[in-house]
């Protein structure tokens, strides 16, 4: 019904009424989706409870950014505080998410998913893939475009080939979208199809599959730093404690032709 869901397979792995489901479970639908103009799970965490993205910024590490060295492929997602877990259709994905292939979103908060799933001590956010229907056909097309370059298209279709026996359901998305921090970036082209085969009214058969590919590049959100030049100058320091580091020569020679004027990092030679 619009924004509002009934059901939810998160909080037990069964159809279950969201009012008899002991757990905190948010859900966004298709439509809900479609109005707000949302394609990734990182921008859902605006309209979500508790949720922020995970910067590393309680770690030791200096890296604040783990998708730089494709440690991770899809940006993790801290619910209170805790890292959460995120999902495909209820297993384990390490897959970039896109909106173009999902029905709804259901995140589930806290360590429940730990009971029932493979969710973490933060809860789960899960995508639940779109079907194919075995009633009528569908189809449509949307373009999105904004600031930074966005252009995305976006196709979806659903055949019946046998009445309430077979369908089948394509999905497609063409995305060129730039940053507002040079030279980030973001392209994909990806084809999804899933097939729906009904023999019995008790009986379904589901098929899908994926195939694409994904270009991205990202900025750190720090600025750079001289790692080598500051551990030559703690070995200096530790060896020669009376002697000023040569990157302090320049900047009191600077100090001295120049008095009243704090020398800037890089002037006078440095």
């Amino acid at each position: 019904r619009g924004y509002r869901a009934e059901n939810t397979l998160a909080g037990s792995r069964l159809n279950t009424s969201l009012r008899d489901t002991p757990a905190s479970v948010t859900v966004f639908t298709k439509e809900f989706l479609d109005d707000i103009g949302l394609n990734e799970i990182e921008q859902i965490i605006d309209y979500s409870v508790g949720a922020q993205l995970n910067m590393q910024d309680v770690n030791a590490s200096p890296n604040a950014n783990n998708m730089l060295n494709g440690q991770n492929l899809v940006r993790r997602i801290d619910v209170r505080g805790i890292l959460s877990a995120q999902g495909s259709d209820f297993f384990r994905s390490i897959t970039p998410n896109d909106r173009y292939r999902v029905g709804r979103y259901d995140e589930s908060r806290g360590p429940n998913g730990i009971l029932f799933g493979i969710g973490n001590a933060g809860g789960l956010i899960n995508q639940s893939s779109i079907l194919a229907t075995t009633h009528r056909d569908s189809g449509d097309v949307s373009y999105q475009f904004g600031s930074d370059a966005t252009s995305r298209v976006e196709v979806h279709l659903n055949r019946v080939a046998v009445p309430r026996k077979l369908g089948l359901a394509v999905a497609a998305v063409h995305q060129e979208n730039g940053g507002w921090r040079e030279p980030s970036f973001q392209d994909k082209r990806r084809l999804f199809g899933t097939l729906t085969f009904t023999p019995t009214d008790r009986i379904t058969f589901r098929v899908m599959a994926e195939r694409g590919n994904e270009y991205r590049s990202v900025v750190a959100p720090f600025t750079a730093a001289d790692g080598p030049r500051q551990l030559e100058e703690l070995r200096h320091r530790l060896t020669n404690p009376l002697q000023p580091t040569p990157g302090e020569l320049p900047r009191v020679a600077a100090t001295k032709e120049q008095p009243g004027r704090l020398a800037r990092p890089g002037e006078a030679g440095d």
